[in-house]
């Protein structure tokens, strides 16, 4: 029987745990698989090193150590590969991507960010022909840098097509660009203020929509473009096999989806991934908190999605809470007022909340207590201090809770996240080191900017910290983010081991799920990741350029470049 099938059989009976494969030591052995001639770095603090392993045929790690000692206690049946010197590492665990999101945008209309008006217009054109559907709908453009180029966005779309609605998705997540007939049908040609959690931004003479719309405010043209259809269920679940893909070449064994966007079908893709059994990594998924929707009807929506089975690969057991939204928009929320300059004019000046401070609390409260870990969109300082203030007061048991981003956090919670048991998950990308990037953040909070995303100083107070990747916003590999943040001279990663355990056992910690993933250890699964070189061993300018040559999911080869495990 193929590794493949017994995991079909797996997620319809349940994984075997630890215990019981052990207690069936014999009959395991008998299709053991030994990796040996390998550097083993176990992220185990008591045994650090070890020269081989062996895996069960239910992709249970029996034994870590010396060559010998392993073979020994797979048996002489087991089936040896030689990986001639390479690393082996726990799967990385990327607590933060939008896989379906990335997928999806794949498949739509690519727009440069900082292209031209008039190229920018001319790739809208090439959309409009090439698009079947009803609606024609794209994604990649700045929003910045479109108001810089017309004061009349909705006035560019309409020339182009005055009967199809068109939607184009900004290059972050947290915009939108629309011609009026999308715009009518999400009634916000009538709407007379913003939105909840969303804003609408208007023409300055008339008053109407310019076309451009920010943060919640795209969600609910985002659902009218994609309806809860067979076909659009379909058409994510397509979009999200290279994905997956790509996950697996990168070395990606967890992940948690931050998108969540339930009434755009995307769980029931995830479900048609684990039905089909395409899904090739274990998923810890969130779920969307919608601010324009009532309390009790979305709280028993979102409850009726909960699902935390340890043994399955999908679960859907966290809320992906906004609570601010980006600081290049102004939106993030500030503890004190953003400088005057260049960016968007909404008019709120210290940034921008999707819930006020008791709706905010109420969630938290509410969603907790029905088993929800709780996800929370920082970017802000002030956003920051609201979902700490919101964690004290919600319920621990499902946690550990986190905070998501937190480019800007004040001195005075550092020590919070430590004392209230919240998790700080950082995006350390190579944008962060970028000159160009600093002088463009400066430009709207000023000397704020000596100290963005504190990650060192967060892991110095004893808190648990993980990097994300949030792709597709921002890089996704691994090993690039490893040396970045090894890179960074300020609040970066002391030591590789530190910026690997960001990425392996302490998200495993975060997901609950460090009991069986997130080490090399007996008794755990054998989710793990081949190198071709000890990034631990090496310059840090090299990191990056590391291979993954081979990624194992509970023993199975998700990917496998230089066919090191094709014999299994």
């Amino acid at each position: 029987m193929s590794r493949n099938i017994k995991r079909t059989l797996r997620s319809l009976t349940g994984f075997l745990l630890a215990a019981s494969a052990l207690c069936s030591a014999s009959a395991a052995a008998a299709e053991a698989l030994v990796i040996t001639d390998a550097k083993v770095r176990t992220m185990n603090p008591a045994v650090p090193l070890a020269e081989a392993l062996a895996i069960d045929e239910d992709g249970v790690i029996l034994a870590v150590g010396d060559e010998a000692g392993v073979l020994e206690k797979a048996g002489a049946d087991a089936h040896v590969v030689k990986l001639g010197g390479k690393l082996v590492l726990p799967g990385f665990q990327d607590a933060h991507v939008h896989l379906i999101e990335a997928g999806v945008n794949a498949s739509l209309c690519e727009f440069e960010a900082f292209a031209s008006l008039e190229e920018t217009k001319a790739t809208v054109r090439d959309c409009v022909e090439e698009s079947e559907g009803d609606w024609v709908v794209g994604s990649g453009v700045s929003m910045t840098n479109l108001l810089d180029e017309t004061d009349d966005p909705v006035g560019v779309l309409d020339k182009i097509s005055s009967d199809r609605p068109i939607l184009i998705l900004d290059d972050i997540g947290h915009g939108a660009w629309a011609n009026s007939v999308a715009l009518e049908a999400a009634g916000y040609d009538k709407l007379e203020s913003n939105p909840p959690g969303g804003i609408i931004l208007r023409d300055e003479k008339t008053g109407t929509p310019n076309g451009i719309v920010l943060e919640n405010a795209q969600q609910k043209l985002r659902n009218l473009a994609f309806p809860d259809t067979p076909e659009n269920v379909k058409f994510a679940y397509e979009s999200m096999l290279p994905t997956l893909k790509t996950m697996a070449e990168n070395g990606i064994t967890t992940v948690s989806d931050a998108g969540g966007f339930w009434p755009q079908g995307h769980l029931k893709a995830w479900e048609m991934a684990e039905k089909n059994d395409t899904l090739t990594l274990r998923a810890a998924n969130a779920l969307y908190v919608y601010p324009d929707l009532p309390f009790d009807a979305q709280v028993e929506k979102l409850s009726s999605f909960y699902s935390n089975d340890p043994n399955r690969l999908l679960k859907f057991n966290q809320v992906k809470i906004y609570v601010d939204g980006i600081l290049e928009q102004r939106t993030g929320a500030l503890l004190a007022p953003y400088r005057q300059g260049p960016g968007i004019d909404h008019g709120f000046d210290s940034g921008f909340l999707y819930f006020d401070e008791a709706m905010l609390d109420r969630y938290s409260k509410v969603l907790s207590e029905k088993g929800f870990k709780l996800h929370y969109h920082v970017t802000g300082d002030r956003g920051a201090r609201l979902a700490l203030d919101a964690i004290a007061q919600s319920d621990p048991t499902p946690g550990p809770h986190r905070l998501t981003h937190i480019y800007l956090l004040d001195k005075a919670d550092y020590g919070r996240f430590k004392d209230e048991g919240v998790v700080a998950d950082f995006q350390l990308a190579p944008s962060s080191l970028s000159r160009e990037y600093d002088t463009f953040i400066r430009k709207f909070i000023g000397d704020r900017a000596d100290n963005m995303m504190p990650a060192g100083s967060i892991e110095k107070t004893g808190a648990t910290v993980v990097m994300s990747s949030d792709f597709d916003a921002d890089e996704l590999s691994p090993l690039v983010k490893i040396q970045t943040a090894l890179e960074r001279k300020k609040d970066g990663a002391p030591d590789v081991e530190t910026a690997v355990k960001w990425m392996t056992i302490n998200p495993a910690k975060l997901l609950n799920q460090d009991d069986k993933t997130g080490t090399i250890e007996s008794g755990k699964f054998a989710d793990l990741v081949v190198i071709d070189k000890d990034i631990f061993d090496i310059p840090i300018k090299e990191i990056g350029k590391a291979a993954v040559e081979a990624t194992l999911l509970q023993g199975d080869p998700v990917y496998d470049a230089e066919g090191l495990f094709s014999g299994n």
